[in-house]
């Protein structure tokens, strides 16, 4: 049965039973649990996540929209395999809009807000290197402590749906532990940034920190053949 209680992904949690299954089906994604080409049975999702057959259509309508979810009329619902076109262009769109919202964020950042970012730091510091999937949960909700205070909802909400794509299309990249140390640090330079609301260096490390997950994907994806 599902617990609402548990907290997926990186946005606002909701009671809501559609939104609690929404996140335990993009959960089981995002491990592999349900990977790409993989049929997905409307009684089957109802019976394994204790809900009724409603709800998961809803859920799967929604996915499709997102782009997670194939629904074609011979098939019916299948997860989506992620392809290199999709994972690069929608890094892209990504790699335009940290800046953004960086730069407004070490403008404007309240000690308390800083204080957020530097708690779930400690979290990801405490992680261990091999678990990828609280990782990228837990970088997914410091980037996202920053984008979701801007006044820009839309742009916010725009990030957050991209950035959660990237996660899931993403899951089967690894991080080395090169660059598990190199994101620790720039985090640190950007709060470091943020404590003095200095705009240029945050700025500065925002797009180093962009750039080599950028090379980081890349090379994990010529390994895969998932070249472009």
């Amino acid at each position: 049965m599902l617990k609402t209680s548990e907290i997926r992904g990186f946005g606002e949690q909701s009671d809501d039973e559609t939104s609690s299954l929404y996140e335990h089906v993009l959960n089981d994604i995002s491990k592999g649990v349900l990977v790409g080409g993989q049929r997905l049975k409307v009684a089957e999702l109802a019976k394994r996540y204790g809900v009724s057959t409603s709800p998961v259509r809803e859920v799967l309508r929604q996915m499709q929209g997102e782009g997670f979810v194939e629904i074609s009329h011979n098939r019916g619902a299948t997860v989506k395999k992620a392809d290199a076109v999709t994972i690069q262009n929608i890094f892209e769109i990504l790699q335009l809009l940290e800046p953004y919202f960086v730069i407004w964020f070490a403008d404007y950042a309240q000690p308390e807000m800083v204080d957020e970012l530097e708690a779930i730091q400690a979290k990801i510091a405490k992680t261990p290197e091999t678990d990828l999937v609280t990782f990228r949960r837990l970088d997914g909700a410091f980037h996202w402590a920053i984008c979701r205070r801007h006044y820009n909802k839309l742009a916010a909400e725009a990030w957050r749906r991209y950035r959660q794509a990237l996660s899931i299309y993403c899951s089967n990249l690894r991080i080395s532990p090169a660059r598990f140390r190199k994101i620790m640090e720039e985090h640190a330079a950007l709060i470091g940034a943020f404590r003095a609301n200095d705009v240029e260096q945050a700025a500065r490390v925002i797009r180093a920190h962009v750039a080599g997950s950028g090379e980081q994907m890349l090379q994990q994806m010529r390994m895969l053949g998932m070249e472009r």
